[in-house]
């Protein structure tokens, strides 16, 4: 009885030697790993308290690091706003009754371009100014520059047309504001109130969307075309490369023709009405009468109807008196 109580006594014993033991050198470890990062926190407080006594603070090559960096930024940034600005709007004031003259110029000259280059336009095509270029309405003085802007942006739309080598336009047109007496619409983007507005009564636009900042503005063209495939390619790289900043920020395209507009099924059952769809079709689907590759490619000289919505860009406000 008392051998037993003697062993369990001595069991229970040598465990608790052997936890003591493990926490012992648990404790041991977590001091030395103590020891060694109060050392190192020592070690960067000395380093710390070093430079911020260190005479001039900060020192002279941490000051001219970060000066070479600044005029490199501001360099870059030069640079960067001399790209965006390049041809930039025209800063020639214009009178309220010269407008429409100036408006006529424009037109009469994408016209006779547009001639020369075999493009078709419709009789009347005024580019969104038919009040001023046919009627020679005079416009508001305090519309005069906006409209200078938006007859400047129209301009470079049909330059971009021109070149291209489009077949015919069909319609070109602006953001028209100046003929609405309600408060200014909802646009694509909002346009912010001036402070002190209430939200009520929204002030006269100043473009057709003004970023909030200042920093750019943008006047809104919409076109309408044809042209085939290749030359539909050929003008959005040209916007994307021209020299005033344009954005294609609306594209909707169909082809002028449904020839593959049937139902294969249909065809093959006979219930196709078109002699020419069923002459292509069964063509394809006989053996050796069927076409070839090219051959199949049946709709690659169709022209396709295009509308774009091209954002013009401003870069250069700082004379907009906005």
């Amino acid at each position: 009885m008392n051998l037993c109580r003697n062993r369990t006594v001595m069991i229970g014993g040598g465990i608790c030697a052997v936890l003591l033991l493990v926490e012992l050198v648990v404790l041991a470890i977590g001091a030395v790993r103590l020891s060694k990062a109060n050392a190192g926190l020592r070690q960067e407080l000395q380093h710390l308290t070093r430079l911020e006594q260190r005479n001039p603070y900060p020192s002279d090559a941490n000051v001219e690091v970060l000066k070479n960096n600044l005029d490199e930024l501001e360099f870059r940034v030069g640079e960067l706003a001399a790209e965006l600005k390049r041809d930039p709007f025209p800063r020639d004031s214009v009178e309220a009754a010269e407008f429409s003259a100036r408006a006529q110029d424009v037109i009469e000259r994408f016209r006779n371009r547009a001639v020369r280059a075999g493009m078709q336009l419709p009789e009347s095509l005024e580019a969104g100014f038919a009040q001023y270029a046919s009627g020679g309405a005079v416009p508001e003085a305090a519309h005069v520059p906006r409209l200078s802007r938006q007859l400047y942006s129209v301009e470079r739309v049909a330059d971009v047309l021109v070149q291209s080598g489009v077949t015919s336009v069909s319609t070109i047109s602006r953001d028209v504001f100046e003929v609405s007496d309600e408060p200014e619409m909802v646009r694509r983007r909002p346009v912010r109130n001036r402070p002190g507005s209430g939200g009520r009564k929204l002030q006269p636009p100043t473009a057709s969307y003004t970023e909030s900042d200042g920093i750019y503005s943008i006047e809104q063209i919409a076109v309408s075309f044809t042209a085939s495939e290749e030359v539909v390619w050929r003008v959005l790289d040209l916007f994307a490369g021209a020299p005033h900043v344009m954005v294609v920020s609306g594209f909707s395209h169909q082809t002028q023709s449904d020839i593959l507009a049937y139902n294969p099924s249909a065809v093959k059952r006979g219930e196709e009405s078109d002699e020419t769809v069923r002459y292509l079709a069964e063509g394809i689907l006989s053996g050796e009468n069927a076409l070839s590759r090219p051959e199949r490619i049946i709709s690659g000289d169709e022209q396709v109807s295009v509308r774009l919505t091209i954002d013009v860009y401003n870069f250069d406000l700082a004379e907009d008196n906005r």
